[in-house]
């Protein structure tokens, strides 16, 4: 835990970890939390543009999203199994008036807080045992980054992509925001056998 005044940064999941965690969530019915996770992922978006979504803005095939901090709008698709999942999860849930907030808090009806879901996703990491160290809200949008940054191919492609999605100023943002390491650059010279 950080001390007062210090920062943490949000760790990604590794490995199957995420995909752990999905399973774990819709096993216990934990249908919300799965779909905040799944969105998380899936759009790469931040707390702050995922909190506020409505039913409608997911039902569709794609997500209108202009994001609070940049104030650029986005329009992301969804893959066939990922819309499949959130109808799956909308009707699991009794099919909720389309224009609710999905993550609604229980006692204002209002978006629910992002220390909330923070504290819940505290919860969940202890919970299942989560092989995750700073685990938050931006955990999900680091865990696409490393997703996009490590599928097969040309890694430097693979950046420019991440940096094209994510909107990074840089490709030196991106690289330290998935955390590419020194140690990384050093293993490719590494691996060079000529």
């Amino acid at each position: 835990m950080a001390r007062k005044g210090q920062l943490t940064t949000a760790s990604p999941f590794i490995g199957g970890e995420f995909q752990r965690f999905l399973t774990l969530l819709g096993n216990d019915g934990e249908y919300i939390w799965e779909l905040y996770a799944r969105l998380s992922f899936c759009t790469a978006c931040r707390s702050s543009d995922v909190r506020v979504l409505k039913w409608k803005d997911v039902l569709q095939s794609k997500l209108q999203v202009t994001e609070k901090k940049t104030k650029k709008v986005r329009v992301i698709p969804f893959n066939e199994k990922t819309h499949e999942r959130i109808l799956d999860i909308y009707g699991l849930l009794g099919k909720p008036d389309e224009d609710e907030y999905i993550f609604k808090s229980r006692r204002t009806g209002k978006p629910i807080t992002i220390q909330r879901v923070n504290q819940v996703l505290k919860e969940f990491k202890e919970k299942y045992n989560l092989k995750i160290d700073n685990f938050s809200t931006h955990s999900f949008r680091k865990t696409f980054g490393r997703y996009v940054y490590d599928k097969p191919g040309d890694k430097s492609q693979n950046l420019v992509m991440l940096n094209l999605i994510l909107k990074h100023s840089s490709l030196d943002i991106t690289k330290r925001y998935i955390g590419i390491t020194e140690e990384e650059v050093n293993d490719v010279f590494a691996s060079l056998d000529i």
